[in-house]
């Protein structure tokens, strides 16, 4: 385990961004977002109020009613380009400070933003394709089924993902023409509002059609969910604050469109294609120190493969080399903040007592690293299904190995969880990997890759994962509401 140290973060202020301007919280609240490599403090920005809320709802409304936005998707698709070249020009910056606040390695970081512009370049293409319909309903009436943007969206981002699903979440509503409001997470403020700055060097969103605003989910994102002027929310994070988003919007009558949490199965046949799978595994399950919705925190394993599998992935993962985000070499960051550090070795020393330890299970504390939240890439192996290890998401560099000996059982383990938000099989047996794929309760089955999330298709989870679907052109109509339009032209 090799290990890189700290190195100097410039600090960066923010401010709010509504109806066009750049703005402090109206009671002058700031907070600060530390990196979590070694708590140097990465960025300020404003503890907005339901104040703040309110004027960001109130601008985004009247944009919606009154901004040449909503009914012209030529000027919203090359609205949307722009700021996608923007994005193209700056990556480097954005990648470092999403490196530095979220602790992710800066490979991963600028993977991340290359991403987002493909999202964002995906919807500029996509705000010209919001095709209705027509049918002949009888001999003198015609049906048009025109597709109209829902409104003004609020989105409450997460901090795992900041740049990526900014893109993935908001590009959409703004291709379909809504106005929108956004509250990223509180941890991850400067990512989001260095896009918003790229947005308004643009020039060409009209004012109040996209407005940011940063603080606490407990105040502003609360008032943001029961806002009267907001018609639709958009959330990415846990399954608890979905759940509540979704009691609470129902005294509104808001949509929700909800991505929520995960606890993956990859299932390895002893088919597989062994290499490939050591190539990807490893990514499967650390990237990013295991805080993503879709990693693949349970390895399903054939029980005869085992005897050679694991000994070779674990030389793989105790070869990672974890420390500061931002060093160039840098495998394995940090987990986010204190908090996260806490629940995850919380779930490591519970699960001492009843799982078998391979490898890790410690905070890392060596020189240079102790002021930050690294874990050790941490296995066990066959802990009782039922277990808290076993079936809920931890949100860090820990992987559950299952093993198994039938196809059934495999299914049945992948299955074995209150969580459908995505899934992975790796089999040379095409008909075999195939059978798993369409058993698989997760709106995403890889096959003999894993984590292949593209703009073109729809990602999003079954059970207790969420509602609907990001992506894809179902990503991009959730954001509408279909008219009927009926036109009769009988003779009097």
């Amino acid at each position: 385990m090799e290990i890189n140290t700290q190195i100097e973060i410039k600090t960066r202020t923010y401010r709010n961004y509504i109806n066009g301007e750049w703005s402090d919280a109206a009671n002058g609240a700031i907070m600060e977002a530390r990196c979590p490599s070694d708590g140097q403090v990465v960025s300020i920005a404003p503890k907005s109020s339901a104040a703040d809320v309110d004027r960001a709802a109130r601008a985004a409304r009247a944009a919606f009613e009154r901004a040449d936005w909503a009914y012209n998707p030529r000027s919203r698709s090359n609205a949307l380009y722009a700021w996608a070249q923007k994005l193209r020009e700056r990556g480097e910056d954005v990648a470092r400070i999403l490196s530095a606040e979220a602790g992710k390695p800066i490979s991963e970081a600028r993977f991340e933003t290359g991403n987002a512009i493909n999202y964002l370049e995906y919807s500029a293409a996509s705000a010209r394709k919001l095709y209705g319909g027509a049918t002949n309903v009888d001999a003198t009436s015609f049906s048009i089924l025109a597709r109209e943007p829902v409104g003004v969206v609020g989105a409450i981002l997460p901090w795992n993902y900041p740049v990526t699903l900014f893109m993935r979440d908001m590009t959409p509503a703004l291709a379909a023409g809504c106005a929108t409001v956004v509250k990223p997470a509180a941890q991850t403020s400067g990512c989001a509002m260095i896009l918003l700055e790229l947005l308004h060097e643009t020039g060409m969103f009209p004012a109040g059609v996209i407005n940011a605003l940063t603080g606490a989910g407990s105040e502003a994102g609360e008032a943001l969910i029961n806002h009267k002027d907001v018609d639709m929310i958009t959330f990415t994070g846990g399954t608890a604050v979905g759940q509540h988003i979704m009691r609470t919007a129902a005294d509104t009558m808001k949509k929700v469109s909800l991505e929520l949490g995960g606890k993956a199965g990859n299932i390895v046949f002893a088919d597989a294609d062994m290499d490939k799978v050591m190539a990807n595994a490893v990514r499967a399950s650390f990237s990013n120190a295991g805080q993503l919705c879709t990693v693949a925190s349970r390895l399903i394993l054939e029980k005869k493969a085992a005897p050679t599998f694991l000994p070779a992935y674990i030389k793989l993962v105790e070869a990672l080399r974890i420390g500061h985000s931002l060093a160039e070499d840098t495998q394995l960051g940090p987990v986010v903040n204190q908090t996260q550090l806490e629940s995850v070795l919380g779930y490591i020393n519970e699960a001492k007592s009843y799982a078998k330890l391979l490898t890790g299970g410690n905070r890392v504390t060596a020189s240079g690293l102790d002021k930050g939240y690294f874990i050790e890439p941490t296995i066990f192996l066959d802990p009782p299904a039922g277990s808290r290890l076993a079936q809920d998401e931890i949100f860090g560099p820990v992987l559950v190995v299952q093993t198994f000996e039938t196809l059934d059982e495999a299914i049945a383990l992948a299955n074995n969880t209150p969580y459908g938000l995505a899934s992975g099989v790796w089999s040379k047996d095409i008909d075999k990997a195939m059978r798993v794929a369409r058993e698989m309760k997760a709106g995403s089955c890889w096959v003999n890759c894993y984590n292949r999330l593209f703009p073109d298709a729809e990602t999003g989870g079954y059970k207790l994962s969420g509602t609907d679907r990001a992506a894809g052109i179902e990503g991009l109509m959730k954001y509408t509401e279909v008219k009927h339009i009926c036109i009769d032209f009988s003779a009097p």
